[in-house]
Order: structure tokens, then C-alpha cells, then sequence
């Protein structure tokens, strides 16, 4: 992998690592814990929750486990994208949205014992998503991105069928 393909993963990486970290820090500073507020009427709120588990409240208070499965996906996204991050700029900056989140969550979790999370979305006096944060935003988007990416590599590399 070249020089420049590595710096546009650490480039990306830390862009989504310094973004999770502003965020939840303005977050723990003006929104009181368990507190909120409208942003779009009830679409869409800034909430202030602490998340000691996985994605969706999943294993919650699993610190050290979830810490442990951070660091063993950081590793493996670095070896799986080594493979496939020289073949276009696109999956390589993928790479660094998934890497700058696992590492923003990994740090909170050691940190703190937790994650910030902030974004709720739902329908007003209906159902609502978990609460996610910028880090859990950068890692679903990077997946989604690569695996869409690759798609349409692996479609463009089919032979024309008659």
C-alpha cells in the first residue's frame, strides 16, 4: 500500500476521532446526563446518554470485553484492508471511517468505563432508534460504503453476460 493511501487512512481516521471526541465533550458540558434537546421538533434530538455496553445497549457494563473486541476489530480491519485498500482512494478513506471509530469508542470505553451517545432519532410519540454517536456513525457508514464499493468492483470485473 502506498504512502499517500496511508495517509489518507490516518488522515480520515483521526478527522472521525477528534469529530467523536468535540462532540461528545460539548455534549457532557451542555446537555445535562439523561437530558435532551429538539433539534428537528421530535425527529431528531441531541440526547446525553452513557452507553457501558455494545451497540443498542448490547452487553451492557462489559467494559473490559468490549475493550478487548474493539482493539481485536482495529486489528483486523487493518490486516483485511492492507489486502484491499490499495485498490482505490474510496476504500481506503472506508478504512478510516471504520478505524476512527473503533478507536474513538476503544478510548472512551478504557477512558471512561463508557461512550457518549447523543443522536436520537425516531418518529415523535413513536418508535426511536438507540442513541449512537459520531464514532458509531463513522463505523456503520465505512461498512456500508465498503461493502458497496466492492460490489460495484466485483460487478464491473463480470464479463458482460449476452
Amino acid at each position: 500500500m502506498s504512502s499517500r493511501r496511508l495517509l489518507l487512512i490516518g488522515a480520515i481516521a483521526a478527522a472521525a476521532f477528534v469529530l467523536d471526541q468535540i462532540t461528545q465533550s460539548w455534549v457532557e458540558r451542555n446537555i445535562p446526563l439523561n437530558g435532551g434537546v429538539r433539534v428537528v421538533d421530535d425527529y431528531l434530538r441531541i440526547v446525553h446518554a452513557r452507553n457501558t455496553g455494545a451497540a443498542f445497549g448490547l452487553l451492557a457494563d462489559r467494559t473490559t470485553l468490549l475493550s478487548l473486541l474493539s482493539v481485536g476489530a482495529v486489528i483486523a480491519i487493518v490486516l483485511y484492508y492492507r489486502q484491499i485498500a490499495g485498490r482505490s482512494a474510496l476504500v481506503a478513506a472506508t478504512l478510516g471511517l471504520q478505524l476512527g471509530g473503533a478507536f474513538g469508542n476503544l478510548v472512551d470505553r478504557v477512558g471512561q468505563g463508557y461512550v457518549v451517545d447523543f443522536i436520537d432519532v425516531g418518529v415523535p410519540d413513536g418508535p426511536r432508534f438507540w442513541a449512537f454517536n459520531v464514532a458509531d456513525s463513522s463505523i456503520v457508514v465505512g461498512i456500508i460504503l465498503v461493502t458497496l464499493l466492492l460490489w460495484l468492483e466485483e460487478r464491473k470485473a463480470q464479463p458482460a453476460s449476452a
